[in-house]
């Protein structure tokens, strides 16, 4: 074989090489070269293109300093909003979610409480739960429903699922909001009777949310660091301007039932 033959092979071989490892090894990491912000310790990385960002948390992140988490001086982009586990099933109340919900609102940001859904329970059980235990104040994010858990049955699964976002709907006066992953949506969700449901799409490792749909919210990442909050944090970016965010907001008070 030719030396130079030789060098070409060898050249397109390595080509190939890099190119494989870039596609499987770089690229779907890629987010973590976004720009960050805050202490070295704490960090948010911030997809390219948004302004708005906020947090979801439950119990698991432990007790949340609140008003080191809304400190808006030390970060380019601040934390604007804070979705908030409030319900399970329809007998499981999150244990931080009064302390959570009270503390973030004296910190001057949004919150938004979620219910999160199971498919083998009740749906009008867990409805009922909700607004039993969850009041909105006004200027609050609309409820938000959490479906990722898959059900045994797909056509009981999404007639449970519009039975709770039009009951509680019915209740708070406002559309609920759909939290789930792109590959859920598509195989329980899709249709026009969900499509009007502002949708909060869970898609990590990506520069963008690789979904049809048209979302609002967009959980990036499950491994963000927030200063206030010990253990890792779920970051959201809003898609949208303040105002169009604002317009989404609560417009009236409306108390947990039997409140």
């Amino acid at each position: 074989m030719p030396l130079w033959l030789h060098w070409m092979i060898t050249g397109m071989f390595l080509a190939v090489l890099a190119g494989a490892f870039y596609w499987f090894m770089i690229r779907p990491y890629a987010y973590r070269w976004k720009p960050c912000y805050g202490s070295k310790e704490y960090q948010v990385c911030i997809p390219t293109g948004f302004h708005i960002c906020g947090i979801d948390v439950s119990h698991h992140q432990g007790h949340i300093d609140w008003s080191m988490v809304a400190q808006r001086d030390e970060r380019q982009f601040p934390l604007s909003f804070a979705f908030i586990k409030a319900t399970e099933g329809a007998t499981f109340l999150d244990g931080n979610f009064y302390q959570n919900v009270d503390s973030a609102r004296n910190a001057g940001l949004m919150c938004g409480a979620y219910h999160f859904f199971i498919p083998s329970t009740s749906a009008a059980r867990q409805a009922d739960f909700f607004i039993h235990n969850v009041s909105l104040e006004a200027g609050d994010l609309p409820p938000v429903l959490d479906v990722e858990k898959k059900p045994e049955s797909r056509q009981q699964f999404r007639h449970d699922v519009l039975s709770w976002l039009q009951t509680v709907e019915k209740y708070y006066g406002v559309r609920p909001i759909i939290y789930t992953s792109d590959r859920f949506l598509k195989a329980y969700l899709s249709g026009p009777e969900f499509e009007s449901y502002p949708l909060w799409i869970a898609h990590y490792y990506v520069d963008y949310p690789e979904s049809d749909m048209e979302w609002k919210f967009w959980q990036f990442t499950d491994r963000g660091r927030v200063d206030g909050i010990r253990e890792q944090t779920d970051i959201n970016v809003f898609q949208g301007s303040a105002s169009s965010l604002d317009s989404l907001r609560v417009r009236k008070s409306v108390p947990a039932m039997g409140k």
